[in-house]
């Protein structure tokens, strides 16, 4: 279906049924994965470099371990090499050019994939297929304020399958 089409359907369904638009946020924001903590909040107990928040599994509550002028998240380099989007846009284009991966319509979808995977690649290197790393969580929240999800709607981390 053409995307005009798709569009003048889906305002048909909105003007049949306003609260159907409710529905749909509200079942999206109970879902696991809608949290989004405000980057004032208060620094976890097993935070060192005082930059993290709150994560909502065990795995995935990981700090950087440096010290706050030190934090990961905080490095040029990782401003430059994970959070900016000339560089984001390049390592998206390399992807769909080698692997035929299609990016979506959705831009910080988009970045957020392409940070995350930024940053594998500098901090662990090539990793190969299954073997993945859990991401410190102030750099998972440094990458998902700067391309923030509008429902606060996020995967996490997956473990492997292969494992």
């Amino acid at each position: 279906m053409p995307e005009g089409e798709k569009n003048e359907l889906l305002q048909k369904i909105v003007d049949n049924n306003p609260s159907l638009v409710f529905n749909i946020v509200q079942q999206a924001s109970s879902q696991p994965g809608g949290y989004h903590p405000a980057p004032n909040a208060d620094v976890p107990k097993w935070c060192i470099c005082t930059r993290c928040r709150e994560m909502p599994t065990d795995p995935e509550k990981l700090c950087c371990e440096r010290q706050p002028n030190m934090c990961i998240s905080q490095l040029a380099d990782f401003k430059v090499l994970v959070l900016n989007e000339t560089v984001l846009a390049l390592a998206r284009a390399y992807r769909r050019d080698v692997l035929a991966v299609d990016d979506g319509d959705d831009i910080n979808k988009s970045n957020r994939h392409a940070s995350y995977r930024q940053f594998v690649l500098w901090q662990h290197g090539v990793l190969g297929a299954g073997n993945r790393r859990v991401i410190p969580s102030c750099c998972v929240w440094a990458i998902r304020d700067k391309y923030p999800d509008p429902f606060a709607q996020y995967t996490g981390f997956i473990p492997s399958r292969l494992s």
